[in-house]
């Protein structure tokens, strides 16, 4: 891991987000990006140069300083070689061509987990980064607070996953000599008898793989059981103090996206834990 991008709107979640940004890059020696993107004066017409000018000069001005002045505090008290960007246009797009532009291994981004806000937009655009990102994303819920990642969760919903794929976690793990439990959800209103083997057996042997290939890690088979993958997750996490939640993210058309939610999108709404979504390519 050498660069981690980190989306900013200023906010106390994103800045929430820039805090285990910063104790990763640390521990990685990594250097950090923080982007910012400006929607501000949105127009149909081509001469609207005047208008940007006008009304988004001062406070993209206003915005600089206060990157500057984050940037030069993180660079003083850790020494971590910190830049920022600002990107105009809209926030996925920008956070797409900013991963390809800064060559970043992964995104750190906020998201407000079950907070009980109505509001949802953070949520929905770390969800839409989730779905389109080619790198790590590690979304961070406002009401989470750092420590560091010692009991990790890798959830995976079929055992034919390439070990490979899971080379981000276990970057992670050796960071901070963490533990990895490797499970998968076994829904109780519809599996029969040779589920319950079957997946006994599928863990066991994934496991196996996953501890040959990452030989540095402790790698333990879990099991998950219950009515609801989500809940069945939030129930495991409590139960078994996990510090941090891994799961893979397929690319997915429309129609198959419509049709098979996506549970890490869906994890990514309510999780008072962080999530690493790790990208299928």
């Amino acid at each position: 891991m050498k660069r981690i991008l980190v989306p900013t709107d200023l906010s106390p979640n994103a800045n929430k987000a820039l805090d285990f940004a910063v104790e990763i890059a640390r521990s990685a020696n990594a250097a950090i990006t923080i982007l910012y993107v400006n929607t501000l004066v949105e127009t149909p017409f081509r001469t609207k140069t005047v208008l940007e000018k006008k009304y988004n000069l001062p406070f993209l001005e206003s915005v600089q300083h206060e990157l500057e002045a984050i940037s030069r505090n993180i660079r003083e008290t850790t020494h971590i070689d910190i830049s920022t960007q600002i990107y105009g246009g809209t926030v996925v797009s920008s956070i797409e061509e900013a991963v390809e532009e800064t060559k970043a291994d992964m995104i750190v981004m906020g998201t407000l987990g079950d907070t009980g806000f109505k509001e949802k937009l953070i949520g929905s655009v770390t969800a839409a980064i989730i779905g389109k990102s080619n790198v790590p994303v590690l979304a961070v819920p406002l009401l989470s607070e750092w420590t560091e990642p010692r009991n990790i969760l890798l959830a995976v919903n079929h055992f034919d996953e390439n070990p490979g794929n899971a080379k981000p976690v276990f970057e992670i793990a050796g960071l901070f000599y963490s533990k990895v439990t490797v499970a998968v959800f076994t829904d109780q209103d519809k599996a029969v008898a040779v589920d319950y083997i079957e997946n006994s057996r599928g863990i066991l042997s994934y496991e196996q793989e996953l501890e040959s290939m990452y030989k540095d890690t402790r790698v333990e088979p879990g099991r998950l059981y219950g009515h609801h993958f989500d809940d069945s997750i939030d129930e495991y996490i409590k139960l078994n103090e996990v510090d941090l939640l891994a799961m893979f993210t397929h690319k997915r058309g429309l129609v198959d996206n419509i049709v098979h939610k996506s549970m890490t999108k869906k994890m990514s709404y309510h999780t008072n834990i962080p999530l690493l979504s790790i990208p299928v390519l």
